[in-house]
């Protein structure tokens, strides 16, 4: 943990001297992103659908405009504290709600309002283009790349594939998929067996210092970064208490153009080439648990190459590593979800 504290330490300061921390940005070969309030906006954009969504209430279905605002708010409160029930479907559960959140008058229209939702969430949620942008001169720069989220695997995966980010990335990882979620040393651990890289090649993205910070440390990931929520919060301000302190915070994923040059160079790729990585092939979780252990009990020897110099040699390095990517369990045999466990609703990413 010293040495994790140190580097972290030592980073901060050589931000003015850019010479030392360039040399540690050149060693990075993987980039894992989280998923909720870092690669998409999901805060924001749930507040959006549901701000749009009164407005619907108020125009198609005769709502006051008190009652639309009373019915969205709940459902939203309520979607937030538990956005999924393993015992039935998404579709349904979240029916439920919005039946429970609707006063009696209007709640036979729980499944004509529950579609209209669902299609102005993913609307709000799409990934900016400029993200994706830069996910695509990423793989054109030969970076390998990992999404690792936590949070109910039906849900998660749902947006994974609604938002079509899925193409994007050599690893997806659900934490709910898995025996770990972050902050698990485990779970960053998989993604690097999985792509062939140590740990100290891997940079972490988040917006979450208790879990993809905390977890970029106890993994000894070469790089976290820290993109907060609220970036001009106190919180976000003042670091002081944080045990486990960001190497660099983030306003925005654009920023990181400037720590990594070659981001700069690389032209983005077609869409052609991006979405060619679109099956998977069949892994059990067993197979996961396994590898991931004996990444986790010596990197050193479980990372079979070192990160080639030349671009063209780590993006053929890629295509094998997506090869070799897990099928996804999706999430039928989850435990049911207790909504009253204060643990089991922070562990989602989209509920701070």
């Amino acid at each position: 943990m010293a040495a994790s504290k140190l580097s972290t330490a030592t980073l901060t300061t050589s931000l003015k001297h850019t010479t030392p921390f360039d040399g540690i940005c050149a060693k990075i070969s993987a980039f894992y992103f989280d998923l909720d309030n870092t690669l998409i906006p999901t805060r924001a954009g749930d507040s959006k659908a549901i701000r749009k969504l009164a407005d619907v209430l108020e125009t198609q279905y005769s709502f006051t405009k008190d009652d639309a605002n009373l019915a969205t708010q709940n459902f939203l409160k309520s979607f937030r504290r538990c956005p999924d029930n393993s015992q039935t479907s998404l579709d349904s559960w979240r029916t439920h709600l919005w039946r429970e959140s609707l006063q009696q008058k209007y709640k036979h229209l729980a499944e004509q309002i529950y579609p209209q939702w669902l299609k102005l969430r993913y609307r709000y949620l799409a990934v900016p283009p400029d993200y994706v942008q830069l996910l695509q001169r990423m793989r054109r720069a030969g970076y390998v790349l990992a999404l690792i989220t936590n949070g109910p695997s039906n849900a998660q995966w749902e947006k994974v594939a609604k938002l079509h980010v899925r193409g994007y990335f050599d690893c997806v990882l659900v934490s709910s998929d898995l025996p770990w979620e972050k902050p698990h040393r485990e779970i960053f651990y998989a993604a690097c067996n999985f792509l062939r890289v140590k740990p100290q090649q891997c940079a972490m993205i988040g917006d979450k210092l208790e879990t993809d910070i905390k977890g970029g440390h106890l993994a000894q990931l070469g790089l976290t970064f820290w993109m907060p929520l609220n970036s001009s919060s106190s919180a976000s301000q003042c670091l002081d208490d944080v045990e486990y302190k960001p190497h660099i915070k983030l306003n925005n994923l654009l920023e990181l153009y400037k720590y990594f040059p070659r981001l700069n160079i690389a032209a983005p790729a077609p869409p052609s080439t991006t979405n060619r990585r679109s099956s998977h092939m069949p892994i059990t979780i067993s197979s996961a648990i396994s590898s991931s252990g004996s990444s986790s009990s010596n990197s050193s020897s479980s990372c079979e190459t070192e990160r080639a110099a030349a671009v063209r040699q780590q993006q053929n390095y890629a295509e094998d590593a997506y090869q070799r990517q897990w099928a996804y369990r999706r999430g039928g045999s989850l435990p049911a979800m207790d909504c009253s466990n204060s643990e089991t609703e922070n562990s989602c990413d989209s509920f701070i």
